[in-house]
């Protein structure tokens, strides 16, 4: 029985690259073909599962203790702080680099971080609601919602939020993007915490900056079991592997790692659009 699964999913892996992603390709009306269509779902159904596994951890951990500490109230700047205004964050005039679909999300994701922060350093928000709102529209995901505010509490705390997201993604067949979402939204906030590691190291504790480590590696693993069948996210896998070395198991260790791969998290960034 064994050797026949075993059988049975090689030659499933065989006809599923040999067809391809073209999905107005005319199909035998032969048994063989009927073989095939089923062989895919199950292939398909198989990675689901590990989809959904890798979706489950990441809302089971901290999306990013620093949102979780700005959301509670534990982060309070003072005046002298705040006049100190962040220079690191995304310039808003360079959403218009954001050509391609998969730039567009990474775009949103990255500007909905951004905004988290400048409201933290009490900086006008009207600029960046309307880049949202664009970039919103133009993306078209029934997925996301229209309006800014309810896409933020969907998307910018990933924590408790990152199933609902999940799912909905499924439902539009977006997963492909839900990942390119992931995979942003964790640089943005890595960026963040590289060009400031004084003021926001301090709001981890040891298992918080473990969690930063493992989040990417779930991150990780979800766009390489998708990339045969989504090539498009070999661009954000690019990306993204110069920070694989990342695997900090208490708040030193974070500390240490990200001042080493400040500049590798710089030049990252810098790619997503």
């Amino acid at each position: 029985m064994k050797r026949t699964y075993i059988i049975l999913m090689a030659a499933s892996l065989v006809l599923l690259c040999s067809c391809g992603n073209n999905q107005n390709k005319k199909k035998s009306e032969t048994k063989a073909a009927d073989t095939e269509s089923v062989e895919e779902q199950y292939i398909k159904a198989d990675i689901k599962i590990k989809l959904d596994s890798l979706v489950s951890e990441l809302g089971r951990i901290n999306a990013t203790p620093i949102v979780e500490n700005i959301d509670n109230g534990k982060v309070n700047l003072s005046a002298a702080v705040k006049k100190n205004r962040p220079d690191y964050l995304m310039p808003l005039d360079k959403v218009s680099e954001a050509v391609t679909l998969s730039e567009k999300y990474r775009a949103l994701i990255v500007y909905y971080v951004d905004m988290r922060f400048a409201k933290l350093f009490d900086m006008p928000l009207d600029a960046y609601k309307q880049t949202l709102a664009k970039l919103i529209v133009d993306i078209n995901d029934p997925a996301i919602p229209t309006d800014v505010e309810k896409s933020a509490s969907l998307l910018n705390n990933m924590g408790p939020n990152v199933q609902q997201y999940y799912n909905e993604s499924v439902k539009s067949n977006t997963v492909a993007y839900f990942w390119e979402t992931m995979a942003a939204g964790s640089l943005e906030h890595l960026y963040i915490i590289t060009r400031n590691i004084d003021l926001f190291m301090p709001l981890f504790n040891d298992q918080t900056a473990s969690e930063v480590s493992y989040r990417l590696i779930l991150v990780h693993e979800g766009i390489k079991s998708l990339i045969p069948y989504e090539p498009e996210l070999e661009e954000i896998q690019t990306i993204l592997k110069p920070l694989e070395v990342l695997n900090a198991t208490n708040a030193n260790e974070l500390r240490s790692q990200l001042t080493e791969l400040k500049d590798a998290v710089e030049t990252a960034r810098a790619q997503l659009f």
